[in-house]
């Protein structure tokens, strides 16, 4: 068992660099893989989650902890033995990673699917914010019937999980190429029971890979729950870059059957395209935001103020982890690939 061990942790090494050198954009990975070997996979691990509400990822995290816990400072008695234990199960723990959802990372982006272009104009980022403007505009204030209403969530959890499993068979008819599959079985999307240390670590849910459950911060404003349980759900059809699951979910949003929904899509381009403003023409910008119902406005400032309250080091060493996470699996930008969709939304051209 030592020397079985031994070779596991000679071994990890190993596994990284040759997943590192594995061609991203990988075709054989995408048709094989991605559409094909992991689709079966993770619908077979939501089945044995789905019909429980608590979360079994979240359990089987606090029990890897404790087993580390156990096997490298408690049960054995030397320092060979604790690196032996903890080493061998940092192995198997990254093998079943790929294996079950991170190789996900290698296959062909969203952009190259549908051969969209990733640059875009300053004059095309502001004629499509102020489109995107007219329009929320007008479906806020047909669902709140004042301008000056903050809009509300009024759907429960399990009722925006609903919509939102309805909101992926809408992309079947939009997207000629396959990008992801249509047929979602056994929707396994939960509260996280780490909601608050999530908070405190800036994110809003994750994909469990050793599970595939779509875990959610339910500490999160309620009008942003909606555009996280869309990108998780992408996430789970094996969406990996952080890009693309906020592109996959906007799309699902904007066309789907539920008018609120729509409202969500459209709350999550509009607050991205006047952030980029921002950062190239303040005096646009201004002139921009003055346009918005102060409803919406208010709206994105509550979440503003939601997240200052956790701000900290705690969530700059996570967000610092996370980066180095991202970068390690060939996503360059790392965790700047968040706000990167804005690329892909400006040249769908969806309005």
């Amino acid at each position: 068992m030592k020397k079985l061990k031994f070779f596991l942790i000679l071994s990890l090494p190993l596994l990284l660099t040759a997943i590192n050198y594995l061609k991203n954009e990988n075709i054989l990975i995408d048709k094989y893989y991605s559409n094909g070997f992991y689709l079966y996979v993770s619908e077979k691990l939501r089945l044995l989650t789905y019909w429980i509400n608590i979360p079994i990822g979240d359990l089987f995290y606090l029990l890897c902890f404790l087993l580390i816990f156990y096997f490298s400072l408690i049960k054995p008695k030397t320092i060979r033995l604790k690196l032996l234990n903890v080493g061998s199960l940092i192995f198997i723990l990254t093998l079943l990673f790929y294996v079950l959802w991170g190789f996900n990372y290698k296959r062909i982006t969203v952009k190259n699917h549908l051969a969209i272009e990733g640059e875009f104009e300053k004059k095309e980022l502001v004629d499509f914010t102020k489109r995107l403007i007219d329009k929320i505009n007008k479906k806020h204030i047909e669902l709140f019937l004042n301008r000056t209403l903050k809009p509300v969530n009024n759907y429960s959890f399990s009722e925006n999980v609903k919509i939102s499993t309805k909101n992926i068979q809408n992309l079947e008819t939009l997207f000629e190429d396959s990008i992801i599959s249509y047929k979602y079985k056994y929707p396994s999307v939960k509260k996280s029971l780490f909601s608050l240390p999530l908070t405190y670590m800036g994110f809003s849910g994750y994909i469990n890979p050793f599970t595939n459950e779509a875990n959610i911060n339910y500490n999160i404003p309620a009008s942003s729950q909606v555009f996280v349980i869309n990108h998780e759900i992408a996430h789970q059809l094996g969406i990996a870059s952080e890009k693309d699951a906020n592109f996959i979910s906007f799309v699902m949003l904007v066309n789907s059957d539920n008018e609120y929904h729509k409202y969500c899509g459209l709350s999550y381009a509009l607050r991205l395209c006047l952030s980029e403003v921002s950062k190239i023409d303040m005096d646009q910008y201004k002139k921009l935001i003055g346009q918005v119902n102060e409803g919406i406005i208010q709206d994105y400032i509550d979440i503003n103020k939601f997240w200052k309250k956790y701000d900290g080091n705690i969530e700059s060493i996570s967000k610092k982890t996370y980066d180095l996470y991202l970068k390690q699996n060939n996503i360059d930008s790392g965790i700047k690939n968040y706000n990167e969709s804005i690329s892909l939304i400006l040249n769908y051209k969806f309005l």
